[in-house]
C-alpha cells in the first residue's frame, strides 16, 4: 500500500475519492436490494415448478401398469426433444436466461392400432418434460442472481467498512497534519518576528550608551 502523502494535493485527492465513493454507494446498496428481491422470487418460482413437478409424477404413478404394456412402437420416441428457446432478460444489469418454448420431434402413429390412452400419455410426459427444461434454466438464471448478489454484497461491504472510513481517515490524518504545519508557521513566524524585535531594542539600546 502507498505510503499517503500529507500535503494539500492530497488532501483534494482524498475528498474526491470520498465523494465518488459515497455518490456510487447508494446505486450500489440499490442494486443490492433489487438483487435480493430477485433471488427471493426466483426461489418462489423454482419451488412452484418443483412442487408442480412433484404433483404430475404423482399423477403419472397411477399409469405405471399402462406402461408396462407391449406396444408396436417405442413411446419414447415421441419425446425427444427438438429445440427449447430461451431468450434474455437484464436484471440490475446482468442478462438472464428466460424459458420461453420447447418443441418435440413429431412421429406419426396409427391412432387404431396403438391403446387409447397412448395419446394423452404422451402429451402429459411432455409437459412434465417441458417443466424439467424450464427448470433448468430457472435454476441457471438463479445461480447468476446470487453469484451478482454475493459479489454486488462484497463491494457495498468494501465501501461501506473499508474504502470509505479509510478516505475519511486519511482526510483527518492530512488535516491535522496541515493544520499542525500552519500552528507551527505562525509560531516560527512570531518567534522570528519577536527575535527582530528584541535586536532592534538592543541595537538601540547599544545607540543610546554610545
Amino acid at each position: 500500500m502507498a505510503q499517503l502523502k500529507l500535503n494539500k494535493t492530497e488532501l483534494k485527492n482524498q475528498k474526491n475519492l470520498l465523494d465518488q465513493l459515497t455518490k456510487y454507494l447508494p446505486t450500489l446498496q440499490l442494486k443490492k436490494q433489487q438483487l435480493q428481491a430477485e433471488v427471493e422470487t426466483c426461489r418462489g418460482q423454482l419451488q412452484r415448478v418443483e412442487d408442480e413437478m412433484g404433483a404430475r409424477y404423482r399423477k403419472l404413478d397411477s399409469w405405471s401398469i399402462l406402461f408396462s404394456q407391449r406396444l408396436t412402437v417405442d413411446m419414447f420416441d415421441y419425446l425427444e426433444v427438438d429445440t427449447i428457446t430461451t431468450d434474455k432478460e437484464n436484471i440490475a444489469g446482468i442478462d438472464v436466461p428466460v424459458f420461453t418454448a420447447i418443441t418435440f420431434k413429431e412421429r406419426a402413429y396409427g391412432f387404431f392400432i396403438m391403446p387409447v390412452w397412448l395419446d394423452k400419455a404422451v402429451k402429459e410426459l411432455r409437459e412434465l418434460i417441458a417443466l424439467r427444461e424450464k427448470l433448468k434454466v430457472m435454476q441457471k438464471k438463479l445461480a447468476l442472481l446470487v453469484e451478482e448478489l454475493r459479489q454486488t454484497n462484497i463491494k457495498v461491504n468494501l465501501f461501506e467498512k473499508r474504502m470509505i472510513p479509510e478516505c475519511r481517515e486519511n482526510i483527518r490524518k492530512i488535516r491535522i497534519f496541515l493544520g499542525d504545519q500552519e500552528i507551527a508557521a505562525i509560531c516560527n513566524a512570531k518567534i522570528a518576528k519577536d527575535k527582530l524585535k528584541r535586536k532592534e531594542q538592543l541595537e538601540a539600546e547599544a545607540e543610546a550608551a554610545a
